[in-house]
């Protein structure tokens, strides 16, 4: 009597060992990689928002002088808005590069989940390899349970 759908025996089963280490290392490097794109885009909108800063920045040091060349040429009003508006500049681009360093740190390109999952089938696979080691040891020798000494 043949069976239409026979399970694979041992044999079967760890020669197909090696090529599920393959497949599962080539599927954790394509998550790795798709993590890391994830995350090199968060970090270039941080960056973009260090570039709005800038400008900003440049904005205020214009203002600066602005209000520098103002204060000489007139005693207190003009330089004192112009001065105002370079403090406004000013607080838009702190605001901008806390912004922008709070999207570098979410953006760090380092592939946790990817990491995480590879830790876990460690585990795994030291978990099967001390359970069969444990389960090699409760196994008496031969020759004690039938008294054949051979």
């Amino acid at each position: 009597m043949s069976r239409k759908h026979e399970e694979p025996g041992t044999f079967a089963l760890l020669a197909k060992l090696p090529q599920q280490f393959v497949a599962l290392a080539k599927a954790e490097l394509s998550n790795a990689k798709r993590e890391m794109a994830q995350k090199a885009k968060r970090g270039g909108i941080g960056i973009a928002a260090f570039v709005i800063a800038l400008f900003f920045l440049f904005w205020a040091i214009a203002c600066f002088a602005a209000a520098a060349i103002a204060g000489i040429a007139v005693v207190w009003p003009v330089w004192l808005s112009a001065l105002v508006v370079g403090v406004g500049l000013v607080l838009l681009a702190v605001a901008a590069v806390m912004g922008g360093i709070a999207f570098m740190k979410r953006g760090v390109p380092i592939p946790e989940e990817t990491i995480d999952r590879v830790e876990g089938d460690l585990a795994a696979f030291s978990e099967v390899r001390v359970n069969a080691s444990a389960h090699r040891d409760d196994r008496t020798p031969r020759t004690e349970q039938t008294g054949d000494p051979r």
